[in-house]
């Protein structure tokens, strides 16, 4: 069961409308060959889909953006420092940016895995890795659980359990 229930995705899927936020997820997850669903699943595990400043440490905010990109990447850091990731162009770059990531996670624990195709697996693992980084994931996943590492202890398993409901609700949209 994710963190969130049916309702709260709903109510997050309703604001990613009405604020336009919605079509450039969905073409972001399109443009990196991910799943819609999975990705507005990370979006919703990082901020609740809120496009914010985020992971306040050290007198500074390491997150950047809805999907929550890392200071340690110069486009976060230079997005958060002059502001432009409240701008339409900054998130799109940021969307962007946090799903070629994601995408490159994909393709590491297949090829740790040896698969040649995407499975709910390879999904999980993977966004554990956004959140805990790749390797560490795989060597939890390899003891067991990739979500030893993560945010909660459940990270991959919540970010899973949102999609699917993610996944529901886009198949009823008209």
């Amino acid at each position: 069961m994710p963190t969130v229930n049916r309702t709260q995705l709903l109510l997050q899927l309703d604001t990613l409308t009405r604020d336009g936020d919605l079509p450039v997820l969905l073409a972001v997850a399109d443009a990196h060959g991910l799943p819609r669903h999975y990705w507005l699943a990370i979006n919703s595990r990082e901020t609740n889909c809120v496009n914010e400043l985020g992971d306040y440490q050290g007198g500074e905010h390491h997150g950047v953006g809805m999907d929550q990109v890392d200071i340690q990447h110069d486009i976060a850091r230079q997005a958060r420092d002059n502001g432009t990731w409240n701008t339409p162009a900054g998130f799109k770059a940021l969307q962007d940016f946090g799903a070629a990531l994601l995408q490159s996670y994909v393709h590491r624990v297949l090829e740790a895995w040896g698969q040649a195709n995407v499975d709910a697996e390879a999904l999980r693992v993977a966004a554990a890795g956004y959140n805990a980084g790749v390797e560490s994931a795989l060597d939890a996943e390899d003891a067991g659980n990739c979500d030893t590492v993560t945010t909660g202890g459940d990270y991959g398993k919540d970010v899973m359990a949102r999609a699917a409901i993610f996944a529901q609700l886009l198949a009823a949209k008209p």
